[in-house]
């Protein structure tokens, strides 16, 4: 069997090519890709920004945030059929190292395959995908393969936010940082809780899809208003209990300790690694902050699935997708989401009508 699949094969080197699907092992399934969304982080690993897409290994297919049915199962699979709607997650930990032994994130592992990341896990972006079983996960049919798409990114900020004994509550007055599709999504989970939602956004397309959208209390231009005075005046003088970072910027981050409340939960997800950002950590102590990192979802896809699948009558997070793109155009596609942030949020390659 053939596939069509995109290859990097280096910064701003992105080809089309036909390979053969692999034979799968007992433990793998073959996915008919539907739908493929690009990623910020693919957008960094085409431009040469990032190291995390391994080219330098060989060429890759990237696609980390995809959904398709499954139209072949290994001799072992038991949890998953033919026919069945799946969607995968990306970080697949070896289960061997002292990391995977101990319970920790997958997204630490020594030895792990990252799906669309690596010559030896190609991603979503092409016709055909193998995954391994136990990374791969169903999507009801109530929910299309777009937002199958989507539950990658999703998952991304609930583990963030409820993860590791974490949690968002009526009674929070919540600070997002940054408009991106995680960042939105973000927004989503906490407006879901019953929470007030400041988000910081500097493009107003984004501003306005958070309002419009998801409904969020408030949005500020940090380019032009005062994010402290404003959060401040949103939180009767306080600050934020609960702030979520996704931008990854200098300014965000150290931001997040300015309007922090006393004894206020903060999460940083936005990639920020390879530079040393200056933040005031006094304020930490005597705030007596709590500060956490998160990167990946381990075992939040089932989470998340289902918490997506009941806002939707609330919430069209398929609003999210601001483009879609056939296979054919991936390079139209890649340059949508590059050269024109102003109005692309998630950019979406779709292989048929049916997404």
């Amino acid at each position: 069997m053939k596939s069509l699949d995109a290859f990097m094969y280096g910064p701003k080197d992105l080809r089309l090519e036909t390979v053969e699907v692999p034979e799968l092992k007992p433990t793998q399934i073959l996915v008919k890709v539907r739908a493929s969304g690009i990623c910020g982080s693919d957008v960094e690993c085409y431009l040469g920004h990032s190291k995390e897409g391994r080219y330098d290994l060989g060429p890759y297919t990237p696609g980390h945030e995809w959904c398709g049915d499954v139209v072949a199962v290994g001799s072992e699979v038991i949890s998953l059929k033919v026919g069945d709607r799946v969607t995968g997650e990306c970080a697949n930990s070896c289960n061997r190292c002292e990391i995977c032994k101990e319970g920790i994130n997958n997204s630490y592992c020594t030895n792990w395959n990252e799906v669309g990341f690596m010559p030896t896990a190609p991603g979503g972006m092409g016709q055909y995908l193998v995954g391994e079983e136990q990374f791969c996960y169903k999507v009801p049919d109530t929910m299309t393969y777009v937002e199958g798409a989507l539950v990658e990114p999703c998952s991304v900020a609930y583990y963030s936010i409820y993860g590791r004994n974490g949690f968002v509550s009526r009674t929070d007055d919540c600070v997002v940082f940054g408009g991106g599709a995680i960042g939105l999504f973000a927004s989503t989970i906490c407006k879901a809780a019953g929470a007030k939602v400041i988000l910081v956004e500097p493009v107003e397309f984004r501003r306005k899809m958070a309002l419009d959208v998801i409904g969020v209390d408030r949005v500020i231009d940090p380019f032009h208003e005062d994010v402290d005075q404003i959060v401040m005046e949103e939180t009767d003088g306080q600050g934020a209990s609960f702030i979520v970072e996704c931008t990854g910027t200098d300014f965000g981050v150290s931001k997040t300790v300015d309007i922090a409340k006393a004894h206020a939960r903060i999460r940083f997800i936005g990639h920020s690694i390879g530079r040393k950002i200056p933040i005031e950590i006094g304020k930490a102590i005597w705030k007596g902050l709590n500060l956490q990192g998160s990167a990946g979802q381990p075992w939040f896809f089932t989470k998340t699935i289902k918490f997506m699948n009941r806002v939707k009558k609330d919430i069209d997070y398929s609003k999210f997708v601001t483009g879609y793109y056939p296979l054919e155009k991936i390079q139209d596609a890649f340059d949508m989401a590059i050269e024109h942030k102003e109005e692309a949020i998630k950019v979406m390659i779709t292989m048929d009508d049916e997404a």
